[in-house]
Formats: C-alpha cells, structure tokens, sequence
C-alpha cells in the first residue's frame, strides 16, 4: 500500500494545493491502490522524520525542506518527497502500468517542466490569499511565518489590488497563452498526444487549484474556463475521471 501525504484544510477534505494534486492525478492514472493521510504543514518535517521521507528540496539558508506530496511505499518501504521524483519513482517501481512519461518524452517533459515552474508563479498571488480560508489555525500560523522569512512579506500583502490586480491578472493570462501555444503544436489532446503525461498533470493541478482555492464560481476560474477559446475548459473536464 501506498500511503499519499497531502495537506489538512478546513471543511471537507479534498485536496487543493497545486503540487498535491499532481500526486493524486498520477496515482490515479496509474489506478494504485494508495490511502491519503492529511498533515498540517508544521506537522510535516516531525512525521516525515519519523517514517523516513527525506526532504522534497531546502531553504535559502540550505535547512532541509519536508513537503507535500510525499508517499511512501510500504512495499518498497521507501518514501518519495517532490511531485515530480514521486512520478518517476512510480513509473520505475511499477512498469506495468500506464506511464507518466513515456520512453522518448523523458528530456521534453524535463524541459517543460522547468518551463512551466517559471510560468505557474504569476497566480500564486491569487492563490495564497485564499489560504486563510483554506487552511487550518496550525497550517497558517506556520505558513505566516515562512512566508515572512522566505519572501520578505505577511501574508496579507500577497494580494495585488486595485489596478495592480489587473494587470497581475494579464500576466497570469500570457502565461496560459504560452501554454497554449505549446498545447497546440500537439496533435491530440494533450502536449505529448493522444497520451497523457506528468506535463498534463503539472498543469492540471494549477487548474484544480485555482477551482478549488479562488472558486468555481469566481471570476478568475470563469476567465480561465474562456481562455483559448475554452480550450482549458475541456482539458479540466479530461482530467477530471483522475482528480
């Protein structure tokens, strides 16, 4: 059994931070069977201390960084930090089933994917406002205090305003515009083809995120659904039989 590490939140649990569901969708494509246990982001580095997952990267003043997702598989007893080492180590322990990237993709997704970092940072001032609704006493008080230590910045002030908001708003539409250039070089549905890929799962969670974070009924997640001629409307609903 595959034990999935996502993040706590208020109200029915479901997962909504962009990286985790990257976690989700792969597992699901890949139909194992996993169960999901929901920390609290304090409660990360003790209970992955404890079982053995190693930090997913580090702080600017090198500390070891213990993130969500991580799994750790009971039948390799091995734990796996980091959405992207998560889907390799998936595809090399379990080979018979679907891939996340297929023989041939591994250096272009690799690209795209550091690409696509640089592309999703525009709409995290979006998303991280929400987390005070989103996230459980613990969570955030933990989350103020590194976003002080890492950005310079409460967590309030992450919030564009007034003129600023609109056209930090423009900048998350070119990013989608990029991608849909990409997107339409391909000759299926998704940026590898007719067969899905970790690069699809990347972008989904971003899509997801913004659903269930902002809101589905929101102005930003109907803009979104109308981008590209509501190309991102029908790539949401592809995705949606693994979410």
């Amino acid at each position: 059994m595959i034990t999935f590490y996502d993040l706590a939140r208020q109200g029915p649990q479901m997962t909504w931070s962009p990286n985790p569901f990257k976690t989700r969708f792969a597992l699901n494509y890949k139909k194992l069977p996993y169960r999901t246990v929901n920390l609290e982001l304090s409660e990360l580095e003790s209970e992955f201390k404890k079982i053995g997952i190693p930090p997913g990267t580090t702080w600017p003043d090198g500390r070891p960084k213990y993130t969500s997702p991580s799994i750790f598989d009971d039948s390799t007893n091995t734990g796996v930090s980091d959405s992207y080492q998560i889907a390799q180590y998936l595809d090399q322990s379990y080979p018979d089933t679907p891939k996340l990237f297929p023989p041939g993709t591994e250096a272009l997704q690799a690209a795209f994917y550091a690409q696509f970092e640089q592309l999703r940072t525009p709409t995290f001032p979006f998303l991280v406002p929400t987390f005070f609704e989103i996230m459980n006493p613990p969570s955030l008080d933990y989350y103020k205090q590194i976003s002080v230590e890492r950005d310079g910045m409460p967590l309030e002030d992450y919030a564009p305003k007034g003129e600023e908001q609109v056209e930090a708003w423009k900048k998350v539409e070119a990013s989608y515009n990029t991608l849909y250039g990409w997107l339409s070089q391909s000759k299926g549905p998704y940026f590898m083809g007719d067969t899905i890929t970790f690069a699809d799962f990347a972008v989904g969670g971003m899509i997801y995120a913004v659903e269930v974070c902002i809101g589905k009924d929101s102005k930003e997640f109907n803009d979104l659904m109308t981008w590209n001629n509501g190309r991102w409307a029908e790539f949401r609903k592809s995705l949606e039989r693994y979410a």
